[in-house]
């Protein structure tokens, strides 16, 4: 690849919904980038939230400060991994993605909006990147996002 087309990014940082409490009341901002309809079921609450949809990203990245710390979230971290890259390609260097996500949140009792069974539901139905599950086998999410009982990468939550 042409060297100066290449442009070098390091790896995103990742943080749990225990750090991403944390980095929250220190004054960051929490990014959900699920689509409307998810975030009527069950949202996150509790802190300085802004829903700006994947699907809308692209057009909207230039809502999110470069002058605090930002936390991209989802269901469980995929598409919040993809709009940290983003941003990080955009040269935001303030920015981390919560993974495992919203399932994760809940669990943890943090605060929310709508209803816990939501995210139950859309787990059952989805897979880890917000698209409908081929098999919808716990060890199936479990692979892919780190569910079951063991923690998720970085072992924090």
């Amino acid at each position: 690849m042409n060297k100066v087309l290449q442009k070098d990014l390091t790896e995103a940082r990742e943080v749990c919904p225990t750090t991403s409490q944390r980095l929250l009341a220190e004054g960051a901002l929490l990014v959900d980038v699920r689509e409307a309809d998810e975030v009527a079921q069950v949202g996150y609450a509790g802190c300085d939230v802004v829903n700006i949809p994947l699907s809308e990203f692209e057009d909207r990245w230039s809502e999110v400060p470069r002058d605090r710390d930002v936390i991209l979230a989802c269901a469980v971290g995929e598409r919040s991994l993809k709009a940290t890259y983003f941003l990080m390609y955009q040269g935001y260097d303030r920015v981390s993605n919560m993974r495992p996500g919203i399932a994760r949140w809940v669990a943890r009792g943090f605060p929310i909006t709508g209803s816990a069974a939501a995210v139950a539901a859309s787990e059952a139905a989805s897979s880890c990147c917000g698209g409908a599950a081929a098999d919808p086998a716990p060890a199936a999410a479990s692979s892919c996002c780190g569910g079951g009982s063991a923690p998720a990468a970085g072992g924090c939550c």
